[in-house]
């Protein structure tokens, strides 16, 4: 009976992961809104002194700066706060990162106070209305951003993702943590959590 339960819960586990990866790949397909109010890019690590983007940070950042130099009238606000062992907010650097390729400063707003993506549309919010908002993470987050704004009440929103590759094994690590970070965010994380 026991070992019956076991294979059980691990078809059960299995099939969740295998579904739900699925999920993130279709919603990570999805076209952003043209003519966004605003771009929100999603914080995530920065290396080194001087701080500069983690590859994955830096993906975004390219398929944010594509989507503004297509979308003039659009403003971008870049998240994140500084972490443990970085020496700079993730948000200053992302910043830095797009204006030295060559998006106008005035464009260019900071959330520096968030730590989790949960809080991240309700801090940007703060900083700039957001209106209709894009928001540009990396391929896999995507369908767990979009339930976190949503959640924080921001209903006109759409995804651009930036594709991870598989070269350097962030795409494998994220399809084993993504499935348990969206179960956590679905459970966990709600708006008035800050």
């Amino acid at each position: 009976m026991i070992v019956k339960l076991i294979k059980y819960g691990l078809v059960l586990i299995f099939t969740y992961f295998v579904i739900t990866n699925i999920v993130i790949y279709l919603y990570s397909k999805q076209n952003p809104a043209p003519d966004a109010d605003t771009l929100v890019v999603l914080g995530a690590q920065v290396v080194g002194t001087p701080a500069v983007p983690h590859y994955s940070l830096a993906q975004r950042l390219d398929i944010a700066f594509d989507y503004l130099q297509h979308n003039p009238r659009t403003k971008v606000i870049v998240c994140g706060g500084q972490g443990k062992n970085e020496s700079a907010t993730e948000a200053s650097v992302m910043a830095q990162y797009l204006i030295h390729k060559g998006i106008d400063p005035k464009r260019v707003y900071q959330e520096d106070k968030s730590t989790r993506t949960a809080q991240q549309f309700v801090y940007a919010n703060r900083v700039l209305p957001l209106g209709k908002t894009v928001v540009v993470t990396n391929d896999f987050h995507i369908l767990r951003s979009l339930m976190l704004a949503k959640r924080s009440g921001f209903n006109e929103i759409s995804g651009l993702s930036a594709p991870l590759g598989w070269e350097n094994g962030d795409k494998y690590i994220a399809l084993i943590r993504e499935p348990l970070a969206l179960a956590n965010s679905w459970l966990f994380d709600h708006p008035n959590n800050d």
